[in-house]
Formats: structure tokens, sequence, C-alpha cells
């Protein structure tokens, strides 16, 4: 019985990790109790209330109005391309994915979706 039982908690989070491809994180306010937040502290800056940024490593952030903040990732992953032709190739300035023919690297191939 406790077989069956573990590989069912394995199968489930095997499907949240291929459903959930995205990556976020998120922090709680740093106010003491009973204080009124002055912003949201993130990488030893404080970003005003109700802000949104990009970070440099493509990091979608925001900070809410009770201090906390949810950074997730700005990108998505290319899928259901044809992998012996096409490399993806990660363009940090524009923050995505572009693929890439193997035989013509001046082109892109095509992609059939994203995740993340």
């Amino acid at each position: 019985m406790d077989e069956k039982y573990l590989v069912a908690v394995v199968f489930a989070a095997g499907i949240l990790v291929v459903v959930c491809n995205a990556s976020c994180s998120r922090s709680e306010s740093k106010a003491r109790l009973g204080e009124e937040p002055k912003g949201c502290y993130y990488r030893k800056k404080m970003r005003p209330l109700n802000s949104a940024w990009r970070t440099k490593d493509c990091l979608d952030c925001t900070c809410g109005s009770d201090g906390s903040y949810e950074c997730c990732t700005a990108y998505g992953r290319p899928v259901n391309y044809d992998k012996e032709r096409c490399n993806f190739v990660f363009d940090k300035k524009e923050c995505q994915y572009k693929l890439i023919p193997n035989e013509d690297p001046t082109k892109q191939c095509e992609s059939y979706a994203m995740v993340g």
C-alpha cells in the first residue's frame, strides 16, 4: 500500500514540475510589526511600494503595497521544435530565447510553444 502512495506522490510532483515551469520567488515585508512599510528591500536596494522593475538577470519584479515583493522569470523556454535542426540561444539583452538553425545562424527556426 505504501508503494502505491509513493508512486502517486512522485507522479503528482512530476506533473507540477511540467506544468509550473515559470520560476518565481517571493519575500515578505521587512517592516516591523505595527510599522508601515516604506518599500521593498531587494538585493540591498529599497524599491518603492507598488512599483515594478526588471533585473539584469531577466526577472520581472513587483513590490506590493504591504512591502512584500515577487520576482518571476521574464522569458519563456521554447518547446516543440526540431532539436536536430535547431538550437536555442538566450539573448540576455532582450530576455528571450532565440531558436537558431544549425545550418544558418542568421535566421530563426519556428517554435510552436513557449513555457515559463
